[in-house]
């Protein structure tokens, strides 16, 4: 029988994880689910945990290529209507398939449904309440971790899977282009998976995952001019998103890329999203005293703090 759900899960070098996850997507109370396993090119002893599973899921195995490389894979294997993503380091609760799908098909074909999470130190981390109105916005507010979707097939495919360029932040960058693709995201408000944290990945080094956002920023800019759905709004946003970064990089010592960046948000929108990153009086010490200076002064504040 065709399965309803693929759950595509990319390993690379998760050996004490993989199996937990793998587990977790056999262990859900929706039955007609397909599990994919892609090892990328695992040099530890990973592929034999995959393979210890036998024929209860599909698992292919190639060269290292990345982990957006091994989901397109999965995608292009999967025969589900809809797909959910499942990192190797991560767990799905017994129940996230069987609840998620209910209410996916009942929000119709473009719309995104999505979950609450917990972290593996017991804390409900992820909870991000949606914006039906403006899904571009939404996105650019924050990150929605990558397994709290459950995607249809047909979307990833339209939108050409996930962008193999990318180190991090891929899935803000995937979850935008569907929102400029005009999918609209709703919460449905239930924790339903588990993020395990790993020292030292990638998505770990924050200023990293900043360097991707102006590339992904000026991708969606693209899309939307593609689509004729680039409104003052949207331009606002992108631009706000750009100016938010550019003050964390400052704080992080990078002022010239924090440069471009607010170069950037200028050309994406007049005000350069300087409304957007900035409340009113650290608005007001900006036009006095610059942004580096502004920068510096709210971060001595933030210490100051920290230490009383």
């Amino acid at each position: 029988m065709k399965p309803d759900i693929s759950i595509v899960i990319p390993c690379h070098n998760a050996e004490r994880l993989v199996g937990d996850a793998i587990a977790s997507a056999l262990a859900q109370t929706h039955a007609n689910v397909e599990v994919i396993v892609i090892d990328d090119g695992s040099t530890d002893g990973s592929l034999g945990v995959i393979e210890s599973f036998g024929d209860r899921v599909r698992q292919e195995t190639g060269p290292n290529r990345g982990a957006c490389a091994a989901r397109n894979r999965g995608v292009e294997l999967a025969r589900g209507a809809f797909v959910q993503f499942l990192d190797a380091d991560d767990v799905l609760h017994p129940t996230k398939i069987a609840t998620q799908l209910a209410v996916a098909e009942a929000a119709g074909p473009e719309t995104l449904v999505y979950c609450d999470g917990d972290c593996d130190d017991g804390s409900t981390a992820y909870q991000r309440p949606d914006d039906p109105a403006e899904a571009v916005r939404f996105v650019l507010a924050g990150v929605l971790p990558t397994l709290a979707p459950l995607h249809r097939r047909a979307w990833l495919e339209r939108i050409g899977g996930w962008d193999e360029s990318l180190p991090c932040s891929q899935e803000r960058d995937l979850h935008l282009r569907l929102a400029c693709d005009g999918i609209r995201f709703v919460r449905l408000a239930e924790s339903l998976f588990t993020v395990r944290r790993t020292p030292g990945s990638i998505s770990a080094d924050p200023t990293r995952v900043l360097e991707q956002h102006l590339q992904i920023a000026m991708s969606a800019r693209r899309m939307l001019l593609e689509r004729n759905a680039l409104t003052e709004d949207r331009a606002r946003a992108l631009a706000g998103f750009l100016a938010r970064d550019a003050r964390s990089l400052l704080r992080a010592g990078r002022a010239e890329r924090a440069a471009e960046y607010f170069a950037k948000a200028a050309d994406l929108h007049p005000d350069g999203g300087v409304p957007e990153a900035y409340r009113p009086l650290t608005r007001l010490m900006r036009q006095t005293l610059g942004p580096v200076l502004t920068e510096r002064l709210v971060m001595m504040k933030r210490s100051a703090w920290r230490t009383t």
